[in-house]
Parts: structure tokens; sequence; C-alpha cells
């Protein structure tokens, strides 16, 4: 009975720390301040990371970039008539605009940040390498 659970429990083990790297790793939050903020975007293992972003201030225009180790493995934000690279999963109020894939490896996203517009907003991270999609990853805008 102790040897089927020491079993068990060693498989256990074994499975979380699988599944542990299939988690993207976390990035440090952004602070938008500013008229333009980038956003880091990296992927690796068709796993995508990418910060929360803070906006301090109305009238922000964000860029997601994807790194140069990404771009290099071949990862890129999906032409917009297949998806968009970048979303905002629900906004009731219109505080986000302007979407643009600028290139392969830039998405722009206008955040009007307006007073009646403060609160939190999921959006959602989509890449693909070649002609296969990534699973998409959800991290947050605050607008303060």
């Amino acid at each position: 009975m102790m040897k089927k659970a020491l079993i068990l429990a060693a498989a256990f083990c074994t499975v979380m720390a699988g599944c542990k790297t299939a988690l993207s790793p976390p990035l440090a939050p952004v602070n938008c301040n500013s008229g333009s903020c980038t956003i880091p975007v990296h992927v690796e293992n068709c796993v995508i990371s990418a910060p929360d972003v803070d906006v301090f201030g109305q009238s922000r225009n964000l860029f997601w970039e994807i790194d140069r180790e990404s771009a290099a493995a071949g990862y890129e934000f999906p032409e917009i008539a297949q998806a968009l690279g970048i979303w905002i999963k629900y906004d009731p109020k219109g505080e986000f605009d302007q979407p643009d894939r600028q290139n392969k490896h830039k998405f722009k996203l206008h955040d009007k940040n307006s007073d009646s517009g403060k609160g939190t907003y999921r959006y959602g991270v989509r890449v693909k390498k070649g002609g296969a999609a990534c699973p998409d990853l959800d991290p947050s805008i605050v607008n303060h």
C-alpha cells in the first residue's frame, strides 16, 4: 500500500513539473505614463508571455512588440483578415479603438482612457508560427 502511494506521489510530481514548463513566465507589469508605450511579447514553445499594463492619462497608443528571440524563432501576429493579434475581450464603453497590425511583429491599439472608462480590461494576445496558432493569452490593462 505504501509503495503504491509513493509511486502515485512520484507520478504526480513528475506531471506537475512537466505542467510547470507549459505555463507562461510572468513579465513585469508595464506602466504607461506617456503618449505611447511598448509592451513586450515573448513566445517560447508556442507559450505566450505578455505583461499586465497600467495606463495613466488619456489617449495612449499601446504597441505590442514580439521580441527578437521570438521573432527569430518564427513567431508573428496573425494578419488582421485571419484574426486580431491583440484585442480587448470586453469593452462596453468603447475605450479601445484603431487596432492596427503594423507589421508581423508589432501591433498597435489606442486606449482613450476617458474619465468614464477607468477600470480593468482583459486583453487577448494571439500569435502564430507558420500556419499554426499558439494558445491565446489574456493579461489585463488597467485604466487609472
